[in-house]
């Protein structure tokens, strides 16, 4: 899909290419590291590394089995969303100098999308860092839950969407 930031520079969402894997990840990691990462542990900080470089996970997304959508700016990374679990959120992070263009907004507009058009679900969970809870809240996301720490050292409140009323 083509389309624009609010400064009107042109820029596509694409499902993310195999061979662009790692690339997607690390930009993950790093957005994490730069804005997240002093909210956790030492052991948050490792659990998400592992998560982003398990072998598993490479080979389901290889298999098309986990949904990977990245905006990219001529042959740059700048944005990576993905769904795992059929309707859940897992991923949803854009390089700094692109914040506030509204590309985390269309990442999630294409897989809202994608959800209403290739499934039968009709909301969208994510289990929120605290540094999103704002930006999902404006999105029209609910929390679910209280904020939670997992046994992995994750903080994050759990939250839903109404796909249909967003």
């Amino acid at each position: 899909m083509r389309t624009s930031m609010k400064d009107g520079t042109v820029y596509d969402i694409v499902p993310c290419a195999k061979d662009r894997w790692f690339e997607a990840t690390e930009l993950a990691f790093r957005v994490f590291m730069k804005y997240e990462a002093k909210e956790y542990g030492q052991k948050g900080i490792d659990s998400f590394a592992e998560f982003l470089t398990s072998p598993s996970l490479e080979k389901v997304f290889k298999a098309g089995k986990y949904i990977v959508y990245v905006a990219m700016l001529n042959d740059e990374i700048i944005g990576v969303t993905s769904v795992r679990s059929g309707n859940h959120l897992s991923l949803l992070f854009v390089n700094d100098s692109y914040h506030r263009q509204g590309i985390a907004t269309k990442l999630i507009l294409t897989v809202k999308e994608y959800l209403l058009n290739k499934t039968d679900y009709k909301t969208l969970t994510v289990h929120s860092s605290p540094y999103g809870i704002p930006f999902y809240e404006k999105m029209g996301f609910k929390a679910t839950d209280e904020q939670l720490t997992g046994s992995d050292g994750i903080i994050y409140t759990p939250m839903e969407l109404d796909l249909c009323s967003f």
